[in-house]
C-alpha cells in the first residue's frame, strides 16, 4: 500500500522532532489539560461512591444445596416477588443454572468468596444468563460457563472456537456496579452494555470471551480489572466520559478496540501485554450518515505499559459506505474528514517494549509484526493509517528493534477516499527519553492488584 507524499512529510517531521526531543530531560508528567481535569474528578468522585447496602438473603436459607439445579428455584424467586427491590441475594455456595432471567431494579446478587454459578447451558442457549435492571448490584460472584471452547484460542468460528452466549447484558439501563466477580468461559459477551449510563466495573476477573465486554455508555468507570484470553478483544467499545484505571489487558487479541467510539477517556496506569494485534486500536467507522458523529476524540493514556505486542496504538479511520455501497455513497469527504477522523490524542510517560524471546512474528507464535518494513523493526509504538493532532511525551523504550511511527494512509482504497486521505495531515509529535528503560520481566501473568472474589464485609 502507497504511502501519500504528505504522509512521508509526516514520517520526516516525526524523526526530526523525536531527535530534537531526545535532548530534552523529562520534567515528570505533564500538568492535566483544562479538557481532562475536570473529567478525572467527576468520573474519581462516580467511582467512589459506596456499594448500596440491601438486606441479606442467604441461599442456604432457601434450602439451596451445594452444586444444585437452581434454575427452576430462581424463576420462583422472581415468579413470587421475593427477589424484588432492596434485596441482596448472597450466593452461599456454587451452583448449576440453566435459562435467562430479568433481574428487577435495585437488586443486589453477590456471593461469598466461592460462591456463583456454573452455567450450564452456554452451547445451545445464546440468551444472556441475566438481563440487568437500574440499580443492579453483581457483587462478588463467580460465573463459570462449563464445556466450552479452549481458553485463549486465536480462532474465531462461531460455535467452534467460542459459543454464541453473553453473561449479563442492559439495554438503556443506568446507576450498575459489577464488583469483584470472576467471569469465565470463552462465549460470546461476558458483559454487555447497550447505551447504558453510569457503569461501573471494578476488581473484576474476565476470562475468555470473544468480546470480554462490549460497552456502548456514557460515564463508565473500569478500575483494578484483569481481562484475559479472549480471542478477540478484552473490551469492544462505544465510550463518552470514561475511566481505565490500573487493568490489565493480556493474551488477546486487542486490548482496547474503540470501534464504537472513545471520546473524552482517560486511560491511566494500565498494562497491554501479550497482545497479537495491539494495545489501543483506536478506530472511527462509519457506516451511515446517521452515524456521522465525531468518534476517538479527547482521549489522555498516561503512565500505562504496551509491551509483547506488534503495534502500541493503531489509529484508523474507515468509510464503510464507500467499502459497502461504492464512491457514490462515500460518507467521509475532504471537507469532513478533519472531524471525523481520530483527533486530539495526548499520551504521557508510557513503556513501551518487549520481554519476551525468541523475537518471532505473530504468524510464528511470537508477538511481533508480521510485515516489517525495510527496517526490519519487531515492534511499533504508532501505526498510524488516518488520524491526527497526536501528541506523545516523555515515552520511555525498554528493546531493540522497536519503530516509533508507521504512517500508512488508507487513502485511495475501498475504505476511504484518495481526496479524505490527502486531507489529513497524519500529524504525530512528541519524544522519546534517550536512556532506555529497564528490561522488562518477561513470563508476567499475575495482576499488580486484587480482582475477582474477595472476603466479603459482613
Amino acid at each position: 500500500m502507497k504511502i501519500i507524499h504528505s504522509c512521508i512529510i509526516a514520517i520526516l517531521t516525526l524523526k526530526l522532532v523525536s531527535m530534537i526531543s531526545l535532548n530534552v530531560a523529562a520534567q515528570g508528567a505533564p500538568p492535566m489539560d483544562d479538557r481532562y481535569r475536570k473529567l478525572d474528578e467527576e468520573l474519581h468522585k462516580f467511582a467512589d461512591e459506596p456499594t448500596p447496602v440491601r438486606t441479606v438473603l442467604h441461599s442456604a436459607d432457601l434450602g439451596w444445596e451445594p452444586m444444585q439445579n437452581v434454575s427452576e428455584a430462581f424463576a420462583k424467586l422472581l415468579k413470587e416477588g421475593v427477589l424484588k427491590p432492596g434485596v441482596d441475594l448472597r450466593l452461599d455456595q456454587m451452583y448449576r443454572i440453566s435459562g435467562s432471567y430479568v433481574l428487577p431494579d435495585n437488586v443486589t446478587i453477590s456471593a461469598v468468596k466461592g460462591g456463583g454459578f456454573h452455567i450450564i447451558d452456554a452451547k445451545g442457549n445464546s440468551a444472556p444468563l441475566f438481563k440487568i435492571g437500574n440499580g443492579n448490584v453483581l457483587n462478588n460472584v463467580i460465573f463459570h460457563y462449563v464445556n466450552t471452547p479452549e481458553l485463549g484460542g486465536r480462532g474465531i468460528k462461531h460455535g467452534v472456537d467460542f459459543f454464541d452466549k453473553q453473561s449479563l447484558w442492559a439495554s438503556d439501563k443506568q446507576d450498575i456496579l459489577i464488583k469483584n466477580c470472576r467471569l469465565e468461559g470463552m462465549i460470546a459477551i461476558h458483559i454487555r452494555l447497550d447505551r447504558c449510563k453510569r457503569v461501573r466495573l471494578i476488581g473484576c476477573h474476565i476470562i475468555g470471551g470473544f468480546w470480554a465486554v462490549s460497552p456502548d455508555v456514557t460515564d463508565f468507570v473500569v478500575r483494578r480489572c484483569l481481562f484475559e484470553k479472549a480471542c478477540c478483544d478484552g473490551m469492544k467499545v462505544s465510550l463518552r466520559r470514561a475511566l481505565v484505571e490500573d487493568c490489565v489487558f493480556q493474551n488477546s487479541r486487542d486490548g482496547i478496540d474503540s470501534t464504537g467510539g472513545l471520546n473524552d477517556t482517560i486511560i491511566r496506569n494500565s498494562i497491554f501485554r501479550r497482545l497479537h494485534v495491539s494495545g489501543l486500536d483506536i478506530k472511527s467507522h462509519y457506516s451511515s450518515k446517521e452515524g456521522l458523529k465525531p468518534e476517538n476524540v479527547n482521549i489522555l493514556v498516561e503512565e500505562c505499559q504496551f509491551y509483547d505486542l506488534p503495534n502500541a496504538f493503531v489509529f484508523t479511520t474507515e468509510d464503510y459506505g464507500l467499502a459497502k455501497r461504492g464512491p457514490e455513497h462515500a460518507l467521509l469527504t475532504a471537507d469532513n474528514v478533519k472531524t471525523y477522523a481520530p483527533h486530539d490524542i495526548d499520551i504521557n510517560n508510557c513503556l513501551i517494549g518487549h520481554s519476551e524471546k525468541p523475537l518471532l512474528t505473530s504468524h510464528q507464535g511470537g508477538y511481533g509484526v508480521d510485515y516489517p518494513t525495510n527496517e526490519g523493526e519487531y515492534m511499533r509504538i504508532f501505526l498510524l493509517k488516518d488520524a491526527y493532532s497526536i501528541r506523545y511525551r516523555d515515552l520511555r523504550i525498554s528493546g531493540d528493534r522497536i519503530k516509533e511511527a508507521y504512517i500508512r494512509s488508507m487513502g485511495g482504497t475501498t475504505h476511504l477516499s484518495a481526496e479524505a486521505g490527502k486531507a489529513l495531515d497524519h500529524s504525530l509529535t512528541g519524544n522519546v527519553l534517550d536512556k532506555p528503560a529497564p528490561p522488562i520481566k518477561p513470563g508476567q501473568t499475575q495482576a499488580p492488584f486484587s480482582c475477582g472474589p474477595q472476603l466479603l464485609e459482613q
